[in-house]
């Protein structure tokens, strides 16, 4: 289990809420990347973690009711322009929908802010019905490496969000005792300057991070430092590496 300070999550995607489509690149590839596992058509399906319901249109295609659950009501509300939604303001770690009760769940990284990701496998695996299908993604140890080794010459408060190890992840699938799929994969993100690479995880709400973290703004010169650190392609841009796990669980 982590630390996840629930309130102070929803409070920074709430903020994101409005910015969020003009930096969510990662989402939108990762999110693709699960729509070709689901049914074509089904009854009942759950955008697990919607955001600001970039992927509702195409999931309600799918789907004669689209359930959409999120921590953050600024999200739910964004998410309900984009599609004919049943809004669940939640904590997914406190599932809020009856076991054997959903044809499809997506949650498209969202796996990563849960305090107790074995419990959150369990928990939202039991909700398919028998045929049903989950798919997910999430961030693996070794995402944002970059970033996590420059901030680490600066000082030792923690910056970077922690994420789960491959080993422990297949661990936790095996645990719900049923069929599943993993497959893993590297995603690279360049940033002319590294301004946009923070500009991009502070508008996704994705800067709040698990455990304890740094107090106070960083000053002129550490900032100056850490521009000089980051580590730079050969067109001199900033690279953001993400390690993906995609998941499929099935009902």
């Amino acid at each position: 289990m982590q630390q996840v300070d629930k309130h102070r999550v929803a409070a920074a995607f709430s903020r994101a809420a409005t910015s969020y489509d003009r930096h969510n690149a990662l989402q939108r590839r990762s999110g693709e990347a699960l729509l070709a596992h689901l049914p074509a058509r089904a009854h009942t399906g759950l955008d697990l973690g919607c955001g600001s319901g970039w992927f509702a249109p195409m999931l309600k295609q799918r789907a004669q009711r689209l359930l959409a659950l999120d921590l953050s009501p600024a999200m739910l509300q964004q998410a309900a322009t984009r599609a004919e939604i049943t809004p669940l303001c939640a904590d997914m770690d406190a599932p809020p929908v009856a076991e054997a009760s959903l044809d499809f769940i997506f949650a498209n990284l969202c796996m990563q802010w849960s305090s107790d990701t074995a419990a959150w496998l369990d928990n939202w695996s039991k909700r398919l019905k028998p045929g049903g299908v989950m798919v997910f993604s999430t961030l693996l140890e070794g995402s944002l490496a970059e970033l996590a080794a420059s901030w680490q010459a600066l000082d030792d408060h923690a910056h970077i969000n922690r994420f789960i190890a491959e080993p422990l992840l297949r661990a936790q699938l095996a645990a719900t005792g049923r069929d599943w799929q993993l497959h893993t994969a590297t995603e690279q993100l360049f940033y002319p300057e590294l301004k946009g690479l923070l500009l991009d995880l502070k508008g996704i709400g994705a800067n709040q991070v698990n455990g304890q973290r740094r107090r106070g703004l960083l000053g002129k010169a550490a900032w100056q430092r850490l521009n000089l650190i980051y580590p730079k392609n050969q067109q001199g841009h900033c690279v953001a590496t993400y390690r993906l796990a995609y998941g499929v669980i099935y009902g």
